[in-house]
């Protein structure tokens, strides 16, 4: 009864917190609705009235129902706000072991304090940039045309930035974003400190990425996941927290993530000159391949190896795997695979076809490897492995009993050895404090609490799934909008 509370307690918190949401007060009527279905539930099930099952399935289409009727128009719906951000004021505080001078740090003890200064008017310009305008560049129109490619729509700007207290003047910044985070009053920005001055750098530091979290209110989880894809001696980008102020007004906390570019693909692959590309609701599909973006300048751009990937999907399933090893190292895709499983990527490769880099790996005979990104709707829900044969490979390779048994004992392997529960509750904790000195949120504590719950209870929901076993995928790969057949 214990993991039947916590899970349905979580999912009530969780839809409430990474759905969109009209107005704060439309938020805030919600959640309470939610937790009172919740607790409806519940007692259903303790009364022996409701299944398990029966209460997720009806919880799952209230959730819709309330989802679609905030969210209106569609993903591209621009009236979508998130929740409004009671931001705090920084100043610099260098923690021990940190040298400003040296770039901006990654240190995950350490809480960078941003401040950028720029013209009003080029920030207002900046929040309210999208990347679809409508005339010809609507989101529905491109999001049903796999064919097409995805617009930018970002303008650059001069601001001038302290960073730990360290000054920088005429960087270039703009937004960052997709769909729901794009629409955010406190934008998603990059950072690219010789934009408008030549060989100008913050130590080591070029590019300085900082996501909004995408409206998930804990803030902390995407550097939770990449920890976890770090303990597991996978490429993964490094994460910290950064409080952030433009124009001397508090944005509150972000995220400070590691750029996927050349740097990156140094220390990371210890060479960077093989192709990098980066999939945003995509899949190796040659008809898609415009929709990848191609990230370095050594990348190629006649998508030759992505289309070697997908011409080896084509391949029946007693001939894939052969074709597949030349041009895809499947060893550290099945590891990447059971990691977006075991942190719940929801928003992930396998799960949503988003989300993802694959770089063709020089020392590795070029062969593609994935790399993970967008990782903040991580550490939430509980999804069966159905929610993880989505993209293409996941879905052909768990066709083949020989690999689903590897999955499954990877899975298993990553529990057993990579899985740190008293570690991921020390970076919560650590978390936590960072996120409360940089916004006043009075429910913060417990919100984190149903986080600490997910940690602690996600052992038992992953060795239910390996009981239940890896399904086979479907025989045929879905439409470019993930769309099932009813």
């Amino acid at each position: 009864m214990k993991r039947i509370f916590i899970s349905i307690l979580t999912l009530a918190l969780v839809a409430a917190l990474i759905s969109p949401h009209p107005t704060y007060a439309q938020d805030k009527t919600t959640e309470v609705d939610l937790e009172a279905l919740g607790t409806k539930l519940k007692a259903a099930i303790a009364s022996g009235e409701m299944t398990e099952a029966d209460a997720a399935a009806g919880y799952e289409k209230a959730v819709g129902k309330m989802k679609g009727a905030k969210v209106g128009k569609g993903k591209d719906d621009t009236d979508w706000e998130a929740p409004i951000i009671n931001g705090l004021p920084c100043s610099p505080n260098v923690s021990d072991g940190v040298d400003p001078t040296d770039g901006a740090s990654f240190d995950a003890n350490h809480m960078l304090c941003i401040k950028v200064t720029m013209d009003p008017h080029d920030f207002e310009s900046l929040s309210k940039e999208t990347r679809f305008d409508g005339a010809g560049n609507s989101f529905q129109q491109i999001w049903h045309d796999c064919s097409q490619p995805w617009p930018s729509g970002y303008n650059w700007y001069r601001a001038d930035i302290e960073i730990d207290g360290v000054s920088l003047s005429e960087v270039g910044i703009r937004k960052k974003g997709f769909v729901g985070s794009q629409y955010s009053p406190v934008p998603a920005l990059k950072i690219k400190t010789d934009k408008y001055v030549k060989n100008q750098l913050l130590g080591d530091t070029e590019r300085i990425t900082l996501n909004n979290n995408g409206g998930v209110i804990p803030r902390m989880v995407a550097c939770l996941a990449y920890e976890v894809f770090a303990a597991a001696g996978y490429p993964a980008p490094r994460c910290n927290m950064a409080s952030v102020m433009v124009n001397g007004q508090p944005k509150g906390p972000y995220v400070h993530i590691e750029a996927i570019k050349k740097r990156f693909l140094r220390r990371t692959f210890g060479d960077n000159t093989g192709s990098l590309y980066e999939g945003t609701h995509t899949d190796f599909v040659e008809g898609w391949l415009p929709r990848w973006e191609y990230k370095t300048s050594d990348t190629d751009t006649s998508y030759a190896p992505l289309l070697g990937v997908a011409q080896a999907l084509q391949k029946p399933d007693d001939e894939l795997v052969d074709a597949l090893s030349p041009v895809l190292n499947i060893d550290r895709y099945i590891t990447f695979w059971a990691l977006e499983v075991l942190v719940n990527h929801l928003d992930g490769y396998s799960s949503d076809r988003n989300n993802f880099y694959v770089y063709f790996d020089p020392t590795d005979a070029d062969r593609a490897v994935f790399i993970p990104w967008g990782a903040d709707k991580t550490f939430i829900a509980d999804t069966n492995f159905d929610g993880y044969l989505t993209a293409d490979l996941p879905r052909h390779l768990s066709r083949i009993p020989a690999m689903a048994t590897r999955m499954e004992n990877e899975l298993e392997r990553l529990l057993d050895t990579v899985w740190d529960e008293t570690a991921l509750l020390r970076s919560i904790d650590r978390y936590s404090a960072q996120v409360k000195s940089a916004e006043q949120d009075d429910g913060y504590d417990t919100k984190v609490e149903v986080l600490r719950a997910w940690v602690r209870n996600r052992p038992d929901q992953i060795r239910e799934m390996l009981r239940v076993g890896l399904p086979a995928g479907g025989e045929k790969s879905l439409p470019c909008t993930n769309e099932r057949a009813k």
